[in-house]
């Protein structure tokens, strides 16, 4: 039995099929599917938290088994891509014994322009690994030279006039009063943390 991570990606360059996968790793960025070689980064339709991620990745599989994707030619089994049922099997996933929807705590929403259309899709969490950002780097709360937090990891931890290192969206979220994206409030260099994605300077 291990603790982890069942996910289900799409990939634009072949939007027809659905990655249905796990990790033992803490995040599914972590996991490094945009890293794989593929000429597009994934976007996550679910991320599932299980008590035991080998089992329920086995259930799903078993249970929608004829919809795993073959190659048109030879007829060539893929060993992790489905069409043609992924709102079931998700729903399906979530229902199983010792799951739970952790969509929105490994994801976020990306604003992307796709053939001159603005889409929202969902990507793994920003870092500051992710946007190049080294831990003792000052950014500032919306470009101001005065009111600065430092980075403390390569997550999305940042120490903030004297206080005790905690979550950048925990700054935006006080300042702002209600809940924030922080890497959309701090800036590096006159850039905006979340301009600083890769996947949005790519789009």
């Amino acid at each position: 039995m291990a603790k982890g991570l069942v996910y289900f990606a799409k990939n634009p360059a072949f939007q027809h099929l659905t990655k249905i996968g796990k990790t033992t790793k803490v995040s599914v960025e972590d996991r490094g599917l945009s890293a794989s070689n593929v000429p597009e980064d994934f976007d996550y339709l679910a991320v599932l938290e299980c008590e035991d991620c080998d089992w329920v990745e086995e259930k799903i599989h078993e249970q929608f088994k004829q919809f795993r994707h073959f190659t048109a030619l030879k007829k060539r089994k893929t060993e992790f891509f489905w069409s043609g049922c992924i709102e079931d099997a998700i729903k399906y996933a979530k229902d199983l014994k010792g799951v739970k929807d952790a969509t929105d705590k490994n994801t976020e929403k990306v604003s992307v322009t796709v053939d001159g259309e603005k889409q929202i899709i969902r990507r793994p969490n920003t870092t500051f690994a992710m946007i190049g950002l080294k831990k003792g780097t000052k950014i500032f709360y919306k470009n101001n030279p005065d009111d600065y937090a430092i980075v403390e990891d390569d997550k999305n931890h940042v120490s903030y006039k004297g206080q005790q290192k905690t979550a950048i969206s925990n700054i935006s979220n006080e300042k702002m009063n209600c809940k924030t994206n922080g890497f959309e409030y701090f800036y590096y260099n006159g850039v905006r943390l979340w301009d600083m994605r890769p996947d949005v300077q790519d789009k």
